[in-house]
């Protein structure tokens, strides 16, 4: 499956481009900034993991400490 993203400014480029897809039969969905965030900082995540610079463990394990105000 592919997927397009396109960074909208208004509600009614949002419109444009959500009745464009839909007349080309394309299954269209939107994502908040706070959802497009969250995207990008598990991507970061799992890229540090791998990268051998970072330890998913040990970000996951500070960011429960700044949760928690400790």
């Amino acid at each position: 499956m592919e997927y397009i993203l396109i960074s909208t400014k208004t509600k009614s480029e949002t419109a444009f481009f959500l009745d464009l897809l839909k007349k080309m039969h394309k299954e269209v969905a939107t994502l908040s900034s706070e959802d497009r965030e969250d995207i990008a900082f598990i991507a970061a995540l799992k890229e540090a993991e791998h990268s051998g610079k970072g330890s998913l463990s040990k970000v996951k394990s500070h960011l429960s400490k700044v949760a928690s105000g400790k």
